[in-house]
């Protein structure tokens, strides 16, 4: 019998007392449906999957006379997979080497560049895997009527045609079993597991790679969702990551919902769910984040995304915003509903200005989106519309290389992921995309951590200044004063994406006062401002009075921003103001803009979850706390008679 591999290399998360590692999802999936035909149970030995990045040279010496190996490719693993797939056929020449997944290109690049890799899968690969393992057993062997594969032929490669997959009841990995022994030979890893209720997304956003393939959305059966559930529940998977594009478009998903809570109110799993939503059904994607959020199930809360704000931005992408009136009626109608919000902006789209980005991100926050705006830079995807050729001509895209570096993981030191960033185009000059970043790491870690938050939401409402234009002044501020509080976060900021511009290595911030962790940029900004804020406020103090504030007004400000930051060796403690901070800015919040009454106040702070450390502060707080944990919770108010 030949002795088969399969390969998805996940991530190894590592934390206070714990590591967290995925479930090979991607490959169960072809191990579960290739295995039911007779042929293949008969001709080939199910070894193992490699689903962590053991070293490579371990790997290697681990194996038993591999016949075949497989391996899925993502950003997070390609180059892991093409190191390893390139020693194993060094050890074993004769054995078959398949490429498959989201990250190999549509064309037969691959196979010209790696010539250790023997076939590539293109799109699903439940179908096409089968097919390829049949005809190896085959003595005269024809590859031409395989759909969706590359391989070489003679001296040429040959690529098959494309068929567009329709079917959807392959088994399920979970349920049959393909698990079960990673379960048993890691007992102290905590694995989480990704669920499937549908496949497909009828959208073609051309920064993503289904958009060359937007298709009808199909949906697994029911009752097998049900099981798969079950299943994780009972093996205690306490986070899922959802695979859907559109979760929340069919009505069959409230059902979902509900079974996925029935199951943690009985076994305590799964703990937290992350879920791509639908744009489409904005009633019943609150309805399911309303559910989540009631059972402390939501990992990050609802997502109500844009990418750009910008019209020819938008259609240079292929998609559509709701209007920023919708919006608002959207974000008063989750804060009344004690619901997290976030939204989403990608930097460096296609037409896309310095100037009409930070006026994006304003736009959100005049709307009241003060939650969390997270920034994504633009990855060039290499089955995304945005990465063909035509396409990267016409708009002008410019692009870097880099290493991809994932924030908390174990760091790899054998092998480095790459990632292509796209640093320009037409519209955006590389300059103007690193400012871009540097502003929305600022801005990010300042409002939405809650730093800056209060004064910024003052000075928009009172004095009249645009939030893109609080921001500007505030990096105008850090780059002409070398020796302020936010100068060195500042100056890290623009040297790391200078860095990313032009190809350099880069690193990921730590500090062992923070822990063993590694920060990404925006948090990094946070991090540093936070054990220098009696400074920072100072110098903000400053800068309110060039601005012509009242001296009484701004020292109060101050005194009710800092009393509402959540701060290690700081809690069980009260404030007392003469302006009724707590009542301005909570109607501001729940979009009811009010005026702010001088009326004297007591605020009291109790947080029944309070870190004394910084470490357990930047762990609990910073990196798994939700939306807005850096403010404090435990906030509550009296008015004091005179």
């Amino acid at each position: 019998m030949r002795n088969l591999y399969l390969v998805q290399a996940s991530n190894t998360y590592v934390g206070r007392g714990f590591k967290a590692a995925y479930l090979p999802y991607a490959v169960g999936l072809l191990a579960a449906y290739a295995f039911e035909d007779e042929t293949i149970k008969s001709e080939y030995n199910f070894k193992r999957f490699i689903f962590t990045r053991e070293r490579t040279d371990e790997a290697v010496q681990s194996l038993e006379n591999p016949a075949v190996i497989g391996f899925s490719n993502y950003i997070w693993n390609t180059q892991y997979n093409l190191v390893l797939a390139e020693k194993v056929k060094k050890a074993f020449p004769e054995c078959i080497i398949i490429f498959g997944g989201h990250n190999v290109p549509p064309d037969n690049s691959f196979l010209e560049k790696y010539p250790f890799i023997d076939y590539l899968i293109h799109g699903e690969g439940e179908e096409a895997f089968k097919a390829l393992l049949l005809e190896l057993c085959k003595e005269e062997k024809d590859f031409s009527k395989i759909s969706n594969i590359s391989y070489r032929d003679g001296d040429g490669f040959a690529k098959t045609e494309t068929e567009i997959l329709c079917r959807l009841d392959y088994p399920s990995p979970y349920l049959n079993g393909w698990f079960d022994s990673i379960f048993e030979e890691n007992p102290d890893m905590q694995l989480d597991a990704i669920i499937e209720t549908s496949r497909g997304c009828p959208r073609s956003c051309a920064y993503c790679d289904w958009g060359c393939n937007s298709s009808k959305i199909r949906f697994f059966p029911t009752e097998r969702v049900f099981a798969e559930i079950d299943w994780m529940s009972d093996h205690g998977v306490k986070f899922i990551w959802g695979a859907d594009s559109n979760f929340g478009a069919a009505e069959r998903d409230m059902d979902i919902v509900d079974y996925l809570i029935e199951k943690r109110e009985k076994t305590g799993c799964p703990e937290r769910l992350r879920i791509n939503y639908a744009m489409n059904n904005p009633q019943r994607v609150f309805e399911i984040s309303c559910k989540l959020e009631r059972y402390g199930m939501s990992k990050e809360g609802a997502t109500l995304s844009f990418q750009s704000l910008d019209p020819t931005v938008l259609e240079n992408i292929g998609r559509k915003n709701m209007s920023m009136e919708k919006f608002s009626e959207l974000l008063k109608l989750y804060t009344e509903a004690g619901i997290t919000t976030y939204s989403e902006i990608i930097a460096g789209l296609p037409g896309e200005t310095y100037e009409s980005f930070c006026r994006g991100i304003g736009k959100l926050l005049e709307a009241g989106q003060h939650r969390l705006i997270t920034v994504y830079n633009c990855e060039l995807l290499p089955n995304s519309p945005m990465a063909q050729p035509e396409y990267m001509k016409k708009h002008g895209i410019r692009t870097a290389e880099i290493d991809s570096l994932l924030a908390h993981s174990a760091v790899d030191e054998e092998v480095r992921e790459k990632t292509v960033y796209v640093i320009g185009s037409n519209s955006l000059s590389t300059e103007d995309w690193i400012a871009c970043n540097v502003f929305t790491c600022i801005e990010e870690s300042l409002h939405h951590h809650g730093i800056l938050k209060f004064i910024a939401i003052y000075l928009h409402y009172e004095k009249g200044f645009s939030y893109e234009d609080i921001y500007n002044m505030v990096i105008r501020y850090a780059k002409k004063h070398p020796d302020s509080v936010l100068y060195s976060a500042y100056d890290y900021l623009y040297n790391y994406y200078k860095a990313i511009s032009q190809e350099k290595p880069i690193e990921l911030w730590s500090n062992p006062i923070f822990g063993e962790a590694t920060w990404i940029p925006k948090k990094v900004t946070h991090l540093m401002t936070i054990t220098r804020l009696d400074e920072f406020y100072w110098e903000i103090k400053n800068s309110l009075r060039y601005l012509g504030m009242d001296d009484e007004i701004i020292e109060e400000l101050i005194r009710y921003q800092k009393t509402a930051i959540k701060l290690p060796y700081k809690n069980n403690f009260s404030e007392e103001f003469e302006y009724d901070w707590d009542k301005y800015f909570k109607n501001i919040l729940s979009g009811n803009v009010g005026s702010l009454e001088k009326k004297k106040i007591r605020i009291s702070v109790n947080n029944k979850v309070h870190q004394n450390n910084w470490k357990d502060y930047a762990l609990e707080a910073v990196w798994f706390g939700v939306n807005g944990i850096t403010m404090n919770p435990g906030m509550s108010s009296e008015y004091i008679e005179d």
